[in-house]
């Protein structure tokens, strides 16, 4: 009779061994099962953050180069016209000395003028 209740006690605590390491097996599983989704999960948002960073980079750069080509035209653009400027004051300058030469030449004209009225 003992050796039939150390029997059955034993096949009992065997059953439940076996339940217990089947669980086990089968959280164990879950657990991975839940970290490679969570694992994937995160590495795909931080491969779209990657890939937008790329993107803001290049587009950074293709900004600097415009930004700087601007800025080389501005440059071009404020040359020119400073030229053009100092033109219209070089023209100016030569409009006043014309003046001045005509305005002699006026007072010669009519001193010429008067010198021969008076000879004649």
């Amino acid at each position: 009779m003992l050796s039939s209740m150390l029997k059955e006690h034993q096949a009992k605590h065997l059953a439940r061994r076996e339940i217990q390491e089947k669980r086990k097996k089968e959280a164990a599983a879950a657990a991975t099962a839940v970290t490679r989704s969570l694992v994937e999960n995160l590495n795909s948002r931080v491969a779209v953050a990657y890939k937008n960073e790329k993107k803001l980079d290049a587009e950074t750069k293709q900004l600097q180069a415009n930004a700087a080509q601007f800025a080389k035209q501005s440059q071009q653009w404020l040359s020119l016209v400073e030229n053009f400027n100092q033109a219209l004051k070089e023209l100016g300058h030569v409009e006043n000395w014309a003046r001045s030469i005509e305005t002699d030449m006026q007072t010669i004209a009519s001193a010429l003028e008067y010198a021969y009225k008076d000879s004649s």
